[in-house]
């Protein structure tokens, strides 16, 4: 049941990602929460802002697209879950990117919260 529930929270997460929906994602993210990625770190904030600025000039993913896992791992911790894995993003069923991915989700009375989100391009070699 640990593993489901984390495991909606994320694809739920994810969804308001695509959708540029800041407010649900700032629910579930940390305050703490930093993102790493090839262009640096960002934290909660700078992340949510630079989104919000995106959608608003119309320059974030259209409604077509979406993320799919090619390969999940969990490692739970107590109440610490470690995700990792290999993710591609689809727009109108055409792959835009693929990443390698690892994300620090951690449970508490409210439910899962993402602390941190680490991703970095994954070759055209990687397995699928």
């Amino acid at each position: 049941m640990k593993n489901l529930d984390l495991l909606n929270t994320r694809e739920d997460w994810y969804a308001a990602f695509f959708a540029g929906d800041t407010e649900f994602m700032a629910s579930v993210q940390a305050d703490t929460f930093c993102v790493v990625h090839a262009n640096g770190v960002q934290s909660k904030w700078e992340q949510l802002h630079g989104i919000s600025r995106a959608v608003e000039a119309d320059l974030w993913f259209p409604d077509s697209a979406y993320k799919q896992d090619a390969q999940l791992s969990l490692q739970n911790h107590g109440d610490f879950s470690v995700v990792s894995g290999l993710s591609h993003t689809w727009i109108d069923d055409t792959e835009h990117s693929r990443v390698f991915f690892s994300e620090l989700w951690r449970q508490n009375a409210q439910g899962w919260q993402l602390m941190h989100l680490h991703f970095t391009p994954a070759p055209e070699t990687a397995a699928a």
